[in-house]
């Protein structure tokens, strides 16, 4: 059976299961970062003082910048949109939008929070714990630069956390979710000791009952870490599977560096490097998501399903917190694996192609528009 037969097969069970939006008691955590995304475009070339063409690929600017090696020159930056930005931000606010209440706890402003995020679905509740961060994306067709500097990041600690927020209002807001997720682990620098905190300080008495909530994390673009510090933070996922059934989330840059630090080794085939990166990363559940495809693998079933490929996007930066928010989504729908990677594809496709985070009738009819 072709992927793409599969998804037909599958499509209209989940467009079954998303009518019947059953999310109404269901309630998530999600820290600790939120930032200001500046969405760029760079110019190539003008005429008569309008824009002719911009830069289309990272390479082509790559190799303007090469023919520049020991001279000067000017680069015309066009800001296309700013917008609320950060993994946790973006992810929180997709959930929101297709009706996920979520208590999200990041670095929103200080002594308020800023207004920029006041922009958030209304089934965001805001918590600060620090000033926020602004981040330039470089857009181009088939990828996307961002720079940024971390400041209050580097600043964000276990201690200043606790002093914020109150170990005990921190109790109340992970208490009673079905998802907790901590995301961008590796721009923040402390990320580590604020999971430990968590694990040595919430969660021994926190009462879980019944089926173990969600734990799901992506680790964000780590190849400013050390090979110690991602070992050291997938030794903590291990930790957290006593509490919750862990789901850890990759894009292919990410899973080339986590599996390199984990001396896990490409293998000749996608299922055959998903099962052997399985074995070493403390998670119940690992997903990788790439540009054309999305992978995942339980320790039982594996499976592999196609992107909803755009090839003139409306914006890049936050597809991949689109396809985690819906992948996060779909297990409030208790969808099965290739179901999951299927939704999680449609909420990232529909928000590349139009830059809004869909709310469940718009991922219906795209999925509709896109399949039947």
């Amino acid at each position: 059976m072709s992927v793409n037969k599969k998804i037909i097969d599958n499509i209209r069970e989940v467009i079954f299961e998303l009518n019947k939006n059953n999310t109404a008691d269901n309630y998530a955590f999600l820290g600790f970062d939120a930032c200001i995304d500046y969405i760029i475009r760079i110019v190539r070339e003008k005429k008569n003082n309008e824009v002719t063409g911009y830069f289309t690929t990272s390479s082509q600017f790559g190799e303007f910048l090469m023919n520049l090696d020991n001279k000067s020159c000017g680069v015309e930056l066009q800001t296309k949109l700013s917008k609320i930005g950060g993994n946790m931000v973006i992810t929180a606010n997709a959930l929101g939008n297709l009706g996920i209440r979520i208590e999200c706890v990041g670095t929103f402003g200080l002594p308020e929070i800023l207004p920029v995020f006041r922009t958030m679905s209304p089934n965001c509740s805001l918590h600060t714990i620090g000033d926020t961060i602004s981040a330039t994306a470089l857009e181009f067709d088939n990828s996307k630069v961002i720079m940024f500097d971390p400041g209050p990041y580097n600043n964000l600690t276990w201690e200043g956390v606790k002093n914020l927020l109150g170990i005990e209002r921190i109790k109340d807001l992970i208490s009673g979710k079905q998802l907790i997720s901590f995301l961008n682990w590796s721009e923040i620098e402390n990320s580590s000791k604020i999971w430990e905190g968590v694990l040595n300080e919430i969660l021994p008495s926190i009462v879980i009952t019944g089926q173990k909530p969600f734990f799901f994390t992506d680790f964000s673009d780590c190849s400013r870490r050390s090979k110690q510090d991602i070992q050291f933070a997938i030794d903590l996922l291990g930790r957290f599977r006593k509490y919750f059934k862990v789901i850890i989330s990759l894009n292919q840059n990410e899973a080339d560096l986590i599996s390199k630090a984990l001396n896990v080794q490409w293998q000749r085939s996608d299922e055959e490097f998903v099962k052997e990166m399985f074995k070493s990363c403390n998670a119940d559940l690992l997903v990788i998501h790439r540009t054309k495809d999305a992978l995942g693998y339980d320790g039982v079933a594996y499976e592999k399903c196609d992107t909803f490929f755009c090839k003139e996007p409306k914006i890049l930066t936050g597809g991949g917190d689109n396809f985690n928010a819906g992948f996060c989504y779909s297990l409030f729908h208790e969808l099965n694996l290739f179901q999951s990677l299927l939704v999680a594809n449609a909420v990232s496709g529909s928000y590349v192609k139009t830059g809004i985070s869909p709310d469940v009738n718009k991922l219906i009819d795209f999925l509709q528009s896109n399949y039947l």
